[in-house]
């Protein structure tokens, strides 16, 4: 079921390719002059890189020549929806980043391949503290890593409320068996993280699977991605790939499509759901003295 209040990313997606399939083949300049605008202005409203004011909105719908009062109550309701203010606007990481957060908070499906580390999604703290600290090869008490688990810990949050409500998304995530046989933080702490993912993948609309380590090649090798996919458009389709250097938004429906494609392959591997519990207990079992 779609959600009938969509969030703001999902917000401003829908609202830009709304405006333009109006404009159609209306040269972008000339509207820009009608509306007084300049020409970036334009390009950055239907590129959904900026937000659009709901007076804006129903006077350039008007001048496209949209007169039904549903339908100019629904742009309006969008530009209303993509100018909310949300927690993860006052962060201070990169646009890409930012981006992807708001939107996961809009998601109504959540995926992703991992294969170093538990899905952050789905970390402890005491995990997502220790993981994070060794990738920037910072201590643990620095101000930058703190700032990466709290956000992380806000995702986890957002997750968990969103999961309990009535427009609950689902969650698919793959792991190598790798993931879970290396003991980050200590086994105490890996401990803790593995009985979190039996917990969590016993949720309504979680599934976690592990590939395990005798399948060989399979499509993941290339890398470790999350992927965001909408009920309200199926071209909306958002992938997120992240470096120790920098981090990917992919939004372009050629890049995505890959990797939907690798995701439904990789989720295929564990049609009856089996290698989770399997995986846990011999993880648990190694972390034995």
């Amino acid at each position: 079921m779609t959600d009938p209040n969509p969030g703001p990313a999902i917000a401003r997606a829908l609202l830009a390719k709304d405006l333009r399939l109006l404009r159609d083949e209306r040269p972008a300049a000339t509207v820009a002059r009608s509306m007084h605008w300049s020409l970036s202005k334009l390009n950055r409203i239907e590129n959904g890189k900026v937000t659009i004011q709901p007076v804006e909105v129903e006077a350039l719908a008007r001048h496209y020549g949209v007169a039904a009062d549903a339908e100019l109550r629904r742009l309006v309701r969008l530009s209303v929806a993509s100018r909310q203010r949300m927690w993860w606007r006052d962060e201070h990481f990169g646009e890409d980043f930012t981006n992807f957060i708001a939107f996961e908070n809009d998601a109504s499906h959540l995926y992703g391949y991992q294969a170093t580390y538990v899905p952050p999604l789905l970390q402890t703290p005491d995990y997502a503290l220790a993981v994070t600290s060794s990738v920037l090869r910072r201590p643990a008490r620095d101000r930058q890593v703190r700032t990466i688990v709290d956000v992380r810990l806000k995702r986890q949050a957002t997750l968990r409320q969103r999961l309990a409500g009535e427009f609950a998304p689902r969650v698919s995530q793959v792991v190598d068996e790798a993931v879970l046989l290396r003991p980050v933080g200590g086994p105490d702490v890996m401990a803790g993280q593995l009985d979190h993912l039996a917990e969590m993948a016993g949720r309504a609309g979680v599934r976690l699977v592990v590939l395990p380590l005798r399948l060989g090649v399979h499509p993941g090798l290339g890398g470790t991605f999350e992927l965001l996919t909408f009920a309200e458009d199926a071209d909306l389709d958002v992938v997120f790939i992240e470096t120790p250097a920098s981090d990917f938004l992919l939004t372009d429906t050629e890049d995505t499509a890959t990797f939907r494609e690798i995701i439904d392959d990789l989720l295929a591997t564990d049609p009856s759901g089996e290698s989770l519990h399997r995986s846990l207990t011999a993880a648990k079992a190694a972390l034995r003295p």
